[in-house]
Protein backbone atom coordinates (compact mmCIF):
# COMPACT_ATOMS: atom_id res chain seq x y z
CA UNK A 1 0.00 0.00 0.00
CA UNK A 2 3.15 2.02 -0.92
CA UNK A 3 2.20 5.49 -1.68
CA UNK A 4 4.27 7.70 -3.90
CA UNK A 5 4.25 11.32 -4.92
CA UNK A 6 3.47 12.35 -8.75
CA UNK A 7 5.77 13.03 -11.19
CA UNK A 8 3.48 15.51 -13.07
CA UNK A 9 2.98 19.10 -11.66
CA UNK A 10 0.13 20.25 -10.93
CA UNK A 11 -1.75 22.59 -12.75
CA UNK A 12 -1.66 26.23 -12.47
CA UNK A 13 -5.32 26.08 -11.78
CA UNK A 14 -5.52 23.77 -9.47
CA UNK A 15 -8.53 24.09 -6.94
CA UNK A 16 -6.61 25.81 -4.50
CA UNK A 17 -5.80 28.06 -7.10
CA UNK A 18 -9.21 28.60 -8.58
CA UNK A 19 -10.35 29.25 -4.96
CA UNK A 20 -7.67 31.95 -4.26
CA UNK A 21 -8.46 33.68 -7.26
CA UNK A 22 -12.50 33.64 -6.74
CA UNK A 23 -12.91 34.42 -3.56
CA UNK A 24 -10.43 36.45 -2.77
CA UNK A 25 -10.15 39.53 -4.36
CA UNK A 26 -6.88 41.52 -2.69
CA UNK A 27 -3.64 40.11 -1.67
CA UNK A 28 -1.02 41.66 0.26
CA UNK A 29 2.42 40.42 1.01
CA UNK A 30 4.22 41.26 4.13
CA UNK A 31 7.73 40.83 5.55
CA UNK A 32 9.46 39.25 8.72
CA UNK A 33 10.06 43.46 9.05
CA UNK A 34 6.41 43.96 8.61
CA UNK A 35 6.82 45.68 5.12
CA UNK A 36 3.69 45.16 3.37
CA UNK A 37 3.24 45.05 -0.53
CA UNK A 38 -0.19 44.78 -2.21
CA UNK A 39 0.25 41.93 -5.25
CA UNK A 40 -1.61 40.85 -8.40
CA UNK A 41 -1.88 36.93 -8.63
CA UNK A 42 -0.22 37.48 -11.99
CA UNK A 43 2.50 39.20 -10.97
CA UNK A 44 3.56 38.04 -8.00
CA UNK A 45 6.82 37.17 -8.21
CA UNK A 46 8.04 40.69 -8.90
CA UNK A 47 7.69 41.28 -5.02
CA UNK A 48 10.58 41.96 -3.51
CA UNK A 49 9.71 40.20 -0.29
CA UNK A 50 9.11 37.34 -2.36
CA UNK A 51 12.28 37.57 -4.15
CA UNK A 52 14.24 37.57 -1.00
CA UNK A 53 11.90 34.55 1.08
CA UNK A 54 12.04 31.50 -0.77
CA UNK A 55 9.74 29.74 1.60
CA UNK A 56 6.99 32.65 0.93
CA UNK A 57 7.48 32.42 -2.02
CA UNK A 58 6.77 29.19 -2.28
CA UNK A 59 3.35 29.24 -0.26
CA UNK A 60 2.02 32.22 -2.42
CA UNK A 61 2.76 30.13 -5.11
CA UNK A 62 1.04 26.94 -3.67
CA UNK A 63 -1.94 29.43 -2.49
CA UNK A 64 -2.76 30.99 -6.10
CA UNK A 65 -2.01 28.04 -8.05
CA UNK A 66 1.44 28.08 -9.50
CA UNK A 67 3.62 25.98 -8.09
CA UNK A 68 7.09 26.52 -8.81
CA UNK A 69 7.84 22.76 -9.26
CA UNK A 70 6.91 19.47 -9.82
CA UNK A 71 7.44 17.64 -6.40
CA UNK A 72 10.60 14.94 -6.47
CA UNK A 73 9.38 11.37 -7.79
CA UNK A 74 9.24 8.67 -5.10
CA UNK A 75 7.86 7.90 -1.90
CA UNK A 76 7.41 11.61 0.43
CA UNK A 77 10.23 12.06 2.78
CA UNK A 78 7.59 11.46 5.62
CA UNK A 79 5.63 8.58 4.76
CA UNK A 80 9.53 6.36 4.32
CA UNK A 81 10.00 8.04 7.72
CA UNK A 82 7.19 6.93 9.25
CA UNK A 83 7.32 3.43 7.59
CA UNK A 84 11.07 2.93 8.46
CA UNK A 85 11.05 4.21 11.95
CA UNK A 86 7.86 1.51 12.50
CA UNK A 87 5.55 4.79 13.65
CA UNK A 88 2.78 5.16 11.39
CA UNK A 89 1.55 2.77 9.01
CA UNK A 90 -1.44 2.08 6.33
CA UNK A 91 -3.96 -0.33 7.42
CA UNK A 92 -5.70 -2.80 4.60
CA UNK A 93 -8.67 -3.50 5.93
CA UNK A 94 -9.61 0.10 6.51
CA UNK A 95 -9.92 2.44 4.00
CA UNK A 96 -6.55 5.05 2.87
CA UNK A 97 -6.71 8.30 5.33
CA UNK A 98 -7.08 6.18 8.11
CA UNK A 99 -3.09 4.63 9.77
CA UNK A 100 -2.84 2.34 12.41
CA UNK A 101 0.15 3.43 14.80
CA UNK A 102 2.83 1.56 16.05
CA UNK A 103 3.60 1.72 19.54
CA UNK A 104 6.65 4.83 19.53
CA UNK A 105 4.34 6.46 16.80
CA UNK A 106 1.68 6.56 19.37
CA UNK A 107 4.34 7.96 21.67
CA UNK A 108 4.87 10.57 19.45
CA UNK A 109 1.14 11.29 18.95
CA UNK A 110 0.73 11.51 22.80
CA UNK A 111 3.55 13.55 23.30
CA UNK A 112 2.34 15.93 21.11
CA UNK A 113 -1.09 15.96 22.74
CA UNK A 114 0.73 16.26 26.24
CA UNK A 115 2.31 19.45 25.28
CA UNK A 116 -1.39 20.58 23.33
CA UNK A 117 -2.91 19.95 26.59
CA UNK A 118 0.30 21.92 28.81
CA UNK A 119 -0.13 25.45 25.86
CA UNK A 120 -4.03 24.92 26.72
CA UNK A 121 -3.83 24.49 30.74
CA UNK A 122 -1.10 27.60 30.49
CA UNK A 123 -3.19 29.85 28.25
CA UNK A 124 -5.68 29.42 31.12
CA UNK A 125 -8.70 26.93 29.01
CA UNK A 126 -10.86 24.07 30.79
CA UNK A 127 -10.46 21.05 29.56
CA UNK A 128 -13.86 19.55 28.24
CA UNK A 129 -15.09 16.77 25.88
CA UNK A 130 -17.96 15.95 23.68
CA UNK A 131 -19.54 13.17 21.74
CA UNK A 132 -18.18 12.68 17.88
CA UNK A 133 -21.88 12.48 16.63
CA UNK A 134 -23.79 15.25 15.39
CA UNK A 135 -27.58 14.30 14.56
CA UNK A 136 -28.49 15.84 11.34
CA UNK A 137 -31.74 18.24 12.25
CA UNK A 138 -29.86 20.08 14.18
CA UNK A 139 -30.19 23.24 11.78
CA UNK A 140 -27.42 25.45 13.60
CA UNK A 141 -24.56 23.00 12.87
CA UNK A 142 -25.94 22.54 10.39
CA UNK A 143 -25.49 25.63 8.79
CA UNK A 144 -22.25 25.68 10.75
CA UNK A 145 -20.71 22.81 8.75
CA UNK A 146 -21.19 24.94 5.80
CA UNK A 147 -18.89 23.83 2.46
CA UNK A 148 -17.63 20.69 5.36
CA UNK A 149 -21.04 18.76 3.99
CA UNK A 150 -19.48 17.33 0.79
CA UNK A 151 -16.41 15.67 3.04
CA UNK A 152 -19.58 14.36 5.34
CA UNK A 153 -18.78 10.87 7.12
CA UNK A 154 -22.72 9.92 7.42
CA UNK A 155 -23.88 7.13 10.20
CA UNK A 156 -26.98 6.11 10.10
CA UNK A 157 -27.95 3.88 13.10
CA UNK A 158 -31.85 3.26 12.51
CA UNK A 159 -32.60 6.76 14.10
CA UNK A 160 -31.92 9.13 11.47
CA UNK A 161 -28.98 10.35 9.79
CA UNK A 162 -25.58 11.46 12.01
CA UNK A 163 -22.68 13.31 10.89
CA UNK A 164 -19.40 12.51 12.55
CA UNK A 165 -17.72 15.72 13.54
CA UNK A 166 -15.25 17.28 11.27
CA UNK A 167 -14.15 19.32 13.81
CA UNK A 168 -14.96 19.96 17.72
CA UNK A 169 -16.69 23.22 16.62
CA UNK A 170 -20.26 21.92 15.97
CA UNK A 171 -20.06 20.24 20.06
CA UNK A 172 -17.86 22.64 21.34
CA UNK A 173 -20.33 25.27 20.76
CA UNK A 174 -23.30 23.49 21.96
CA UNK A 175 -21.79 23.07 25.24
CA UNK A 176 -20.87 26.90 25.56
CA UNK A 177 -24.23 27.53 24.91
CA UNK A 178 -25.74 25.99 28.26
CA UNK A 179 -22.64 27.38 30.16
CA UNK A 180 -23.37 30.68 32.56
CA UNK A 181 -20.70 32.88 33.01
CA UNK A 182 -20.87 36.37 33.96
CA UNK A 183 -18.17 39.81 32.81
CA UNK A 184 -16.20 38.47 35.28
CA UNK A 185 -15.09 35.10 34.18
CA UNK A 186 -14.28 36.00 30.80
CA UNK A 187 -12.80 35.30 28.58
CA UNK A 188 -13.96 31.92 29.23
CA UNK A 189 -12.00 29.83 27.51
CA UNK A 190 -12.38 25.58 26.81
CA UNK A 191 -10.02 23.07 25.16
CA UNK A 192 -10.66 19.65 23.68
CA UNK A 193 -8.52 16.86 22.42
CA UNK A 194 -11.18 16.27 19.27
CA UNK A 195 -11.28 13.30 17.49
CA UNK A 196 -12.66 14.27 13.59
CA UNK A 197 -13.44 12.77 10.52
CA UNK A 198 -13.46 14.38 6.99
CA UNK A 199 -14.10 12.33 4.11
CA UNK A 200 -11.62 13.81 1.68
CA UNK A 201 -11.39 12.82 -1.83
CA UNK A 202 -9.30 9.72 -2.68
CA UNK A 203 -6.85 12.02 -4.97
CA UNK A 204 -6.46 14.14 -2.02
CA UNK A 205 -5.18 11.71 0.78
CA UNK A 206 -2.05 11.42 1.05
CA UNK A 207 0.26 10.17 3.92
CA UNK A 208 -0.17 11.79 7.24
CA UNK A 209 -0.52 15.45 5.76
CA UNK A 210 -3.94 14.76 4.60
CA UNK A 211 -5.92 12.10 6.32
CA UNK A 212 -9.50 11.23 6.65
CA UNK A 213 -9.43 10.68 10.54
CA UNK A 214 -7.21 12.78 12.79
CA UNK A 215 -6.81 14.61 16.38
CA UNK A 216 -7.22 18.09 16.76
CA UNK A 217 -6.34 20.12 19.93
CA UNK A 218 -8.45 22.90 19.86
CA UNK A 219 -9.09 25.83 21.86
CA UNK A 220 -11.91 28.48 22.53
CA UNK A 221 -12.62 31.53 23.84
CA UNK A 222 -15.75 33.52 24.33
CA UNK A 223 -15.21 37.29 24.91
CA UNK A 224 -16.71 40.24 26.62
CA UNK A 225 -15.26 42.78 24.06
CA UNK A 226 -13.18 43.00 21.37
CA UNK A 227 -10.41 44.49 23.45
CA UNK A 228 -10.81 41.34 25.37
CA UNK A 229 -10.29 39.65 22.48
CA UNK A 230 -7.34 41.35 20.74
CA UNK A 231 -5.22 40.40 23.65
CA UNK A 232 -6.23 36.94 24.08
CA UNK A 233 -5.32 36.44 20.05
CA UNK A 234 -1.69 38.29 20.64
CA UNK A 235 -1.23 35.78 23.19
CA UNK A 236 -2.23 33.01 20.97
CA UNK A 237 0.20 33.88 17.94
CA UNK A 238 3.29 34.56 20.27
CA UNK A 239 2.20 31.25 21.61
CA UNK A 240 2.35 29.39 18.72
CA UNK A 241 5.05 30.96 16.73
CA UNK A 242 7.33 29.75 19.53
CA UNK A 243 5.61 26.08 18.92
CA UNK A 244 6.68 26.52 15.54
CA UNK A 245 10.18 27.30 16.26
CA UNK A 246 10.99 25.68 18.94
CA UNK A 247 9.22 22.33 18.17
CA UNK A 248 7.73 21.74 14.54
CA UNK A 249 9.41 23.62 12.08
CA UNK A 250 12.56 25.95 13.15
CA UNK A 251 13.17 28.19 10.42
CA UNK A 252 10.53 27.06 8.00
CA UNK A 253 7.44 28.19 8.46
CA UNK A 254 5.44 31.33 7.18
CA UNK A 255 2.20 32.78 8.41
CA UNK A 256 -0.49 32.96 6.28
CA UNK A 257 -3.97 34.71 6.32
CA UNK A 258 -7.64 35.20 5.43
CA UNK A 259 -10.54 37.65 6.01
CA UNK A 260 -12.38 40.51 5.02
CA UNK A 261 -10.91 44.19 3.82
CA UNK A 262 -12.51 45.70 5.93
CA UNK A 263 -11.28 43.82 9.21
CA UNK A 264 -7.58 44.17 7.43
CA UNK A 265 -8.06 47.83 6.39
CA UNK A 266 -9.36 48.91 10.03
CA UNK A 267 -6.56 46.80 11.68
CA UNK A 268 -3.98 46.94 9.19
CA UNK A 269 -0.95 48.42 11.94
CA UNK A 270 -2.03 45.58 14.50
CA UNK A 271 -1.92 42.97 11.96
CA UNK A 272 1.69 43.87 10.52
CA UNK A 273 2.85 44.65 13.90
CA UNK A 274 1.71 40.60 14.94
CA UNK A 275 4.01 39.68 12.08
CA UNK A 276 6.94 41.64 12.50
CA UNK A 277 7.14 40.66 16.06
CA UNK A 278 7.27 37.20 15.62
CA UNK A 279 9.96 37.95 12.89
CA UNK A 280 7.73 36.11 10.38
CA UNK A 281 6.86 36.81 6.75
CA UNK A 282 3.13 36.81 5.71
CA UNK A 283 0.54 36.37 2.98
CA UNK A 284 -2.87 38.00 3.44
CA UNK A 285 -5.73 37.23 1.05
CA UNK A 286 -8.41 39.18 1.59
CA UNK A 287 -12.54 38.69 0.02
CA UNK A 288 -15.40 41.42 0.16
CA UNK A 289 -17.95 39.38 2.45
CA UNK A 290 -17.01 36.69 5.52
CA UNK A 291 -17.52 33.70 3.88
CA UNK A 292 -17.28 31.91 7.04
CA UNK A 293 -17.87 32.99 10.84
CA UNK A 294 -14.60 34.49 10.88
CA UNK A 295 -13.16 37.64 10.03
CA UNK A 296 -10.16 37.12 10.02
CA UNK A 297 -7.96 34.25 10.85
CA UNK A 298 -4.09 32.93 10.71
CA UNK A 299 -2.69 29.66 9.43
CA UNK A 300 1.34 28.69 10.82
CA UNK A 301 2.29 27.02 7.66
CA UNK A 302 5.36 25.07 7.76
CA UNK A 303 6.94 24.40 4.13
CA UNK A 304 7.66 20.95 3.38
CA UNK A 305 10.72 19.16 1.31
CA UNK A 306 9.05 19.48 -1.74
CA UNK A 307 7.75 23.13 -1.64
CA UNK A 308 4.43 21.98 -0.32
CA UNK A 309 2.99 23.46 2.89
CA UNK A 310 1.15 22.01 6.07
CA UNK A 311 -0.97 23.86 8.30
CA UNK A 312 -0.32 23.45 11.85
CA UNK A 313 -1.54 26.10 14.04
CA UNK A 314 -4.32 28.40 13.56
CA UNK A 315 -6.15 31.44 15.39
CA UNK A 316 -9.54 32.77 14.29
CA UNK A 317 -11.80 35.84 14.79
CA UNK A 318 -14.93 34.62 14.89
CA UNK A 319 -18.10 37.41 14.98
CA UNK A 320 -20.79 35.05 14.35
CA UNK A 321 -21.32 32.28 16.45
CA UNK A 322 -21.94 33.92 19.67
CA UNK A 323 -25.57 35.05 18.55
CA UNK A 324 -25.89 32.42 16.45
CA UNK A 325 -25.38 29.52 19.23
CA UNK A 326 -26.46 32.07 22.35
CA UNK A 327 -22.96 31.99 23.58
CA UNK A 328 -23.00 34.51 26.09
CA UNK A 329 -22.10 36.53 28.93
CA UNK A 330 -24.28 38.32 32.24
CA UNK A 331 -23.31 41.81 32.56
CA UNK A 332 -22.93 44.35 35.67
CA UNK A 333 -26.91 44.40 34.93
CA UNK A 334 -27.57 41.07 35.26
CA UNK A 335 -28.21 40.90 31.57
CA UNK A 336 -27.22 38.16 29.06
CA UNK A 337 -25.13 39.78 26.09
CA UNK A 338 -24.08 37.82 22.94
CA UNK A 339 -20.58 37.49 22.72
CA UNK A 340 -19.22 39.99 19.93
CA UNK A 341 -15.86 37.82 19.66
CA UNK A 342 -15.39 34.28 20.19
CA UNK A 343 -11.81 33.01 19.19
CA UNK A 344 -11.03 29.92 17.80
CA UNK A 345 -7.47 28.08 18.01
CA UNK A 346 -5.65 25.46 17.85
CA UNK A 347 -1.98 24.54 18.52
CA UNK A 348 -2.32 21.13 16.71
CA UNK A 349 -5.05 21.46 13.83
CA UNK A 350 -4.13 17.76 13.32
CA UNK A 351 -1.50 15.50 15.14
CA UNK A 352 -0.94 13.81 12.25
CA UNK A 353 0.02 16.89 9.96
CA UNK A 354 2.25 17.87 12.69
CA UNK A 355 4.34 14.72 12.53
CA UNK A 356 4.21 14.88 9.11
CA UNK A 357 5.62 18.67 9.19
CA UNK A 358 8.27 17.43 11.68
CA UNK A 359 9.36 14.30 9.43
CA UNK A 360 9.68 16.81 6.52
CA UNK A 361 11.41 19.10 8.58
CA UNK A 362 14.22 16.19 9.07
CA UNK A 363 14.24 15.50 5.77
CA UNK A 364 15.21 18.85 4.79
CA UNK A 365 17.73 19.29 7.16
CA UNK A 366 19.31 16.31 5.59
CA UNK A 367 19.15 17.53 2.18
CA UNK A 368 21.41 20.37 4.26
CA UNK A 369 24.34 17.75 5.33
CA UNK A 370 22.42 17.07 8.66
CA UNK A 371 22.18 14.09 10.46
CA UNK A 372 18.47 13.39 10.43
CA UNK A 373 17.17 13.00 13.83
CA UNK A 374 13.68 13.17 15.86
CA UNK A 375 13.50 16.23 18.78
CA UNK A 376 15.10 14.91 22.20
CA UNK A 377 12.00 14.89 23.43
CA UNK A 378 9.88 13.03 20.79
CA UNK A 379 12.59 10.55 19.88
CA UNK A 380 11.63 7.03 21.03
CA UNK A 381 14.97 6.00 22.75
CA UNK A 382 16.93 8.68 24.31
CA UNK A 383 19.62 6.81 25.51
CA UNK A 384 20.92 2.88 23.98
CA UNK A 385 23.07 1.23 26.30
CA UNK A 386 25.53 -1.36 24.67
CA UNK A 387 27.18 -4.00 26.48
CA UNK A 388 30.85 -5.11 24.93
CA UNK A 389 29.76 -8.42 25.86
CA UNK A 390 27.26 -10.68 28.12
CA UNK A 391 28.95 -10.71 31.22
CA UNK A 392 28.29 -6.51 31.21
CA UNK A 393 24.49 -7.59 30.46
CA UNK A 394 23.67 -6.82 34.37
CA UNK A 395 25.41 -3.75 34.71
CA UNK A 396 23.32 -2.35 31.38
CA UNK A 397 20.19 -3.49 32.94
CA UNK A 398 21.04 -1.67 35.88
CA UNK A 399 22.01 1.74 34.12
CA UNK A 400 18.89 1.31 31.50
CA UNK A 401 16.93 1.07 34.97
CA UNK A 402 18.45 4.16 36.90
CA UNK A 403 17.97 6.64 33.79
CA UNK A 404 14.13 5.45 33.15
CA UNK A 405 14.23 6.33 37.14
CA UNK A 406 14.96 9.64 36.34
CA UNK A 407 12.82 10.25 33.50
CA UNK A 408 15.14 9.10 30.47
CA UNK A 409 13.89 6.78 27.97
CA UNK A 410 16.50 4.27 28.36
CA UNK A 411 16.97 1.19 26.42
CA UNK A 412 19.62 -1.68 25.84
CA UNK A 413 20.71 -3.85 23.00
CA UNK A 414 20.99 -7.03 24.41
CA UNK A 415 20.96 -8.93 21.12
CA UNK A 416 24.68 -9.81 21.59
CA UNK A 417 26.19 -8.31 18.10
CA UNK A 418 29.72 -6.77 17.90
CA UNK A 419 29.77 -3.33 19.20
CA UNK A 420 30.54 -1.69 15.73
CA UNK A 421 26.97 -3.23 14.58
CA UNK A 422 25.38 -1.91 17.73
CA UNK A 423 26.80 1.34 17.09
CA UNK A 424 25.64 1.42 13.22
CA UNK A 425 22.47 0.15 14.57
CA UNK A 426 21.92 3.22 17.06
CA UNK A 427 22.60 5.47 14.03
CA UNK A 428 20.23 3.86 11.78
CA UNK A 429 17.57 4.44 14.53
CA UNK A 430 18.54 8.17 15.23
CA UNK A 431 19.37 7.30 18.72
CA UNK A 432 20.05 10.87 20.18
CA UNK A 433 22.67 9.08 22.99
CA UNK A 434 24.79 5.95 22.68
CA UNK A 435 26.81 4.73 25.74
CA UNK A 436 29.00 1.83 25.53
CA UNK A 437 29.54 -0.30 28.91
CA UNK A 438 32.58 -2.44 29.27
CA UNK A 439 34.65 -3.26 31.79
CA UNK A 440 36.06 0.48 32.61
CA UNK A 441 33.08 1.86 32.85
CA UNK A 442 32.16 -0.86 35.51
CA UNK A 443 34.62 -0.25 37.55
CA UNK A 444 34.44 4.14 37.29
CA UNK A 445 30.84 3.95 37.05
CA UNK A 446 31.60 7.03 34.73
CA UNK A 447 30.14 6.00 30.68
CA UNK A 448 31.60 7.37 27.64
CA UNK A 449 28.02 9.00 25.81
CA UNK A 450 28.57 9.40 22.11
CA UNK A 451 26.06 12.23 20.67
CA UNK A 452 24.48 12.19 17.64
CA UNK A 453 23.74 16.05 17.23
CA UNK A 454 27.40 17.03 17.19
CA UNK A 455 29.51 13.84 16.99
CA UNK A 456 30.84 14.56 20.38
CA UNK A 457 32.03 12.00 22.73
CA UNK A 458 32.22 13.15 26.70
CA UNK A 459 32.73 10.75 29.67
CA UNK A 460 30.34 11.40 32.63
CA UNK A 461 28.07 9.28 35.18
CA UNK A 462 24.56 8.45 34.96
CA UNK A 463 23.43 11.37 37.12
CA UNK A 464 25.51 13.88 34.77
CA UNK A 465 23.61 11.96 31.47
CA UNK A 466 20.15 12.58 33.49
CA UNK A 467 20.31 15.96 33.61
CA UNK A 468 21.95 16.81 30.42
CA UNK A 469 18.71 15.60 29.11
CA UNK A 470 16.20 17.11 31.73
CA UNK A 471 18.15 20.60 30.63
CA UNK A 472 17.72 20.13 26.89
CA UNK A 473 14.25 18.82 27.39
CA UNK A 474 12.62 21.19 30.00
CA UNK A 475 9.42 22.30 30.03
CA UNK A 476 8.51 19.60 27.89
CA UNK A 477 6.21 16.41 28.43
CA UNK A 478 7.70 13.14 29.06
CA UNK A 479 6.37 9.40 28.88
CA UNK A 480 8.14 6.04 29.59
CA UNK A 481 9.69 3.96 26.56
CA UNK A 482 7.20 2.12 24.90
CA UNK A 483 8.47 -0.88 24.04
CA UNK A 484 10.06 -3.48 26.57
CA UNK A 485 13.69 -1.88 27.39
CA UNK A 486 15.82 -5.25 25.91
CA UNK A 487 15.34 -4.96 22.10
CA UNK A 488 15.45 -8.56 22.05
CA UNK A 489 12.28 -8.64 23.69
CA UNK A 490 10.21 -6.70 20.42
CA UNK A 491 8.35 -7.79 17.62
CA UNK A 492 8.91 -6.37 14.53
CA UNK A 493 6.12 -3.94 13.46
CA UNK A 494 7.32 -3.25 9.08
CA UNK A 495 7.94 -6.30 7.38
Amino acid sequence: MEERRSSEAPPSRDERGARAKGKFVRFVVAGADGQAYEIAPEGAAACPVLQENVLLRRFVANELGHREAAAPEGVPAHVAYMRRHELVDYCEVSERGHHKWYPKGLLMQRLNLDYGAQVAREWGALEMKNPLLIRGDQNAVGELMGEFHERDYRVDGGRGVCYLRYASDPLAFPFLQKVRFTHRQTPLKVFEEAICFRNEQEGEVSGLKRVRSFVMTDMHAACASEAEARAEFERLCFRFAALMDDVVAPGRWVLGWEGTIDFFDAHREWLLDLGRRMGVPAFFKLMREMSHYYAIKNEYQAITQDGANIQVSTVQWDVKDGERFDIGYVDPDGRKRPCPVILHASSFGSVERTLCAILESIAVAADAGELPQFPLWLAPAQVRIAPVSEPFLPDALALCEQLSREQVRAEVDDRGERVSKMIRDGETDWVPYLVVLGARERASGRFRVRARDDGSQEEMSAAALAALLRQKTHGLPFRPLPLPAQMSRRPIFVG
